[in-house]
C-alpha cells in the first residue's frame, strides 16, 4: 500500500449532515483535482494544499489510536479529495482493525472500497457524478443566496443543503435562502456547519 499524505489529523465531532454530532477521527488528505472547479463556483475549500506529512498505514493507525483510544472507532476520510490517494486496500486495512469509515468526496471519481458511509458533495457536473455513483448515504450541496435547489441524478438516504459560510461565520443571507429552499422542497434537509457554532474543528 502507498503512503498517505495527510494535511490534518484530529479527533472531534462531525458538524454537519446525517452523522452530525458523532465523534470521529478526521483524516484530511492532501490535495484535490477539483479545486479549480470549486474556485470557479465560489466555494472556498477548508483544506490548504501546501503542507502535510506522509504516513504509512501502520503509522497512521498508531496516530489514530493515540487520539481515539478505541472509544469511537470512527474515521472520516475527508480532504481535499480523499479518493485521489485512498485505495480499496487502505480502507480494508482499517476495516480489519475494526474501524467504521465514512468518506466525504466530490464525486469526480468512483470507488470500489467498502466504506460504511459515503457523503457526496458534488463539485463536478451531475452527469459525471452519476457515472461514478448510483446511490450514496448522503448528498450534501453548498448553496449561496439565489442558487436553486439541486437536481441530482444519484439516489441518497439524506439530501442536504448547506449554506455557504464566510470562514467561521454562518452567512445569514445564505442561511435564510437555504431555509426557504428546504421549506419549499421538504425532501431536503438543512445542514448547517454546526462545528463552527460549537467552536470545534
Amino acid at each position: 500500500m502507498n503512503n498517505l499524505r495527510v494535511t490534518e489529523l484530529f479527533y472531534s465531532l462531525q458538524g454537519e449532515g446525517g452523522r452530525a454530532g458523532t465523534a470521529n477521527v478526521f483524516v484530511r488528505l492532501q490535495g484535490c483535482k477539483t479545486k479549480e472547479a470549486c474556485y470557479q463556483l465560489g466555494i472556498r475549500c477548508d483544506t490548504e494544499f501546501e503542507s502535510g506529512s506522509e504516513y504509512s498505514p501502520d503509522q497512521l493507525l498508531r496516530e489514530i489510536e493515540k487520539m481515539d483510544t478505541g472509544a469511537s472507532k470512527n474515521i472520516i476520510w475527508t480532504g481535499g479529495e480523499p479518493l485521489d490517494q485512498l485505495t480499496t486496500e487502505h480502507v480494508q486495512f482499517f476495516k480489519d482493525k475494526g474501524y467504521y469509515q465514512a468518506l466525504e468526496t466530490s464525486g469526480l471519481q468512483p470507488t470500489e472500497a467498502n466504506f460504511d458511509y459515503i457523503c457526496l458533495s458534488p463539485k463536478v457536473a451531475e452527469h459525471v457524478v452519476a457515472k461514478n455513483f448510483k446511490s450514496v448515504h448522503e448528498l450534501r450541496y453548498v448553496r449561496h443566496k439565489g442558487q436553486s435547489i439541486p437536481e441530482p441524478k444519484v439516489e441518497a438516504l439524506y439530501y442536504c443543503i448547506s449554506p455557504h459560510s464566510d470562514g467561521w461565520t454562518i452567512n445569514d443571507e445564505n442561511l435564510a435562502h437555504c431555509i426557504q429552499l428546504v421549506k419549499s422542497n421538504p425532501k431536503w434537509r438543512l445542514s448547517v456547519q454546526q462545528h463552527k457554532q460549537w467552536k470545534v474543528l
